[in-house]
């Protein structure tokens, strides 16, 4: 088969470039030069429709295998399908959906530079997208970078969300201004979250911490004491107390809910250390040994638990 190139000729016309003519060069034996005839671009035309249409049909798998892979959970393969999507129809109009769902994909594996770089070209394109915004604030706030996940939140909170929207809005703006150190706007923020979504743990125990931050410490033991009564099976609240309790001198508090904490997580080394240095200042000396030995086996470097041997 003869192999055929096209080279475009330009002729520098008065006023400006126009396209004058086109020639085919014949590089097979006997081959020679002419000037494209109807035929050549009929065939072309014909052959930039069938590479488009081909395009078009495994862009259009790739969007529904890899949709398929979400629903499995299978965020590798599902992100390889639609980066390859994005390279079989680079201007597809529909790629700021893609780019929005590689946002997702990246943001879960905790590739957060590149979700915020994704995120960031569909918001230039779709400045209205609520989703990429969120997801936007989200990576934003993993890159210990409040002031922009903030600013993302603000421009969303302005919105006539629906409360679930607005209540994980509150939820990342309060963690933002809690990076920033202002506390009371992020009280304000969690606050807001609980009275949209009242089930919200992580908004009842950032809300604690809050007060905790702002060396508020009765009232942080005050909303612990009601997220423990309402979640007695959630050991990051039991954990939270007891911590808050040593920090008030209550010990023995602390040792109960330490001890209904590691009933709940009973391969967590760093609590039985915990509950260590507790039993250490009740003068539980032989207790103390076995929780130490205890998280030893459970893999916490004995030499980092020098000190606390040495007070046996």
């Amino acid at each position: 088969m003869r192999t055929v190139i096209c080279v475009l000729l330009f002729c520098l016309m008065q006023g400006g470039n126009t396209l004058k003519s086109q020639t085919v060069i014949d590089l097979g034996r006997g081959g020679g030069v002419r000037s494209k005839t109807i035929d050549d671009y009929t065939r072309d035309q014909e052959n930039i429709r069938k590479r488009q249409a081909a395009d078009s049909v495994a862009y259009s798998d790739c969007l529904r295998r890899a949709l398929s892979a979400l629903h499995t959970d299978s965020l590798a393969q599902a992100r390889k399908l639609f980066e390859e999507a994005l390279r079989l129809r680079p201007l597809s109009p529909s790629n700021y959906i893609v780019r929005r769902s590689l946002g997702r994909i990246h943001l879960a594996e905790g590739n957060f530079g590149k979700a915020t770089e994704l995120l960031t070209a569909v918001l230039k394109e779709k400045p209205d997208e609520a989703e990429a915004r969120m997801d936007r604030a989200t990576a934003y706030l993993e890159l210990d970078n409040p002031q922009e996940a903030e600013k993302d939140c603000n421009v969303l909170i302005e919105e006539n969300l629906l409360p679930d929207r607005l209540a994980r809005l509150h939820f990342i703006r309060g963690a933002a201004r809690m990076r920033q150190k202002f506390y009371a706007p992020a009280r304000s923020d969690f606050e807001t979250c609980l009275r949209l979504e009242p089930g919200s743990t992580g908004a009842a125990l950032l809300l604690a911490s809050a007060y905790e931050a702002d060396n508020r410490l009765h009232e942080a033991l005050e909303r612990l004491n009601l997220f423990v009564e309402a979640h007695p099976e959630n050991a990051d609240g039991l954990i939270m107390r007891a911590q808050l309790e040593e920090k008030a001198g209550r010990d023995d508090a602390a040792r109960a809910d330490y001890d209904k904490a590691l009933r709940l997580r009973p391969q967590d080394g760093s609590l039985y250390v915990a509950r260590a240095e507790v039993l250490l200042r009740l003068g539980a000396q032989g207790s103390a040994r076995k929780d130490l030995d205890e998280a030893v086996r459970l893999g916490i470097p004995r030499s980092s638990l020098n000190s606390l041997y040495q007070k046996l």
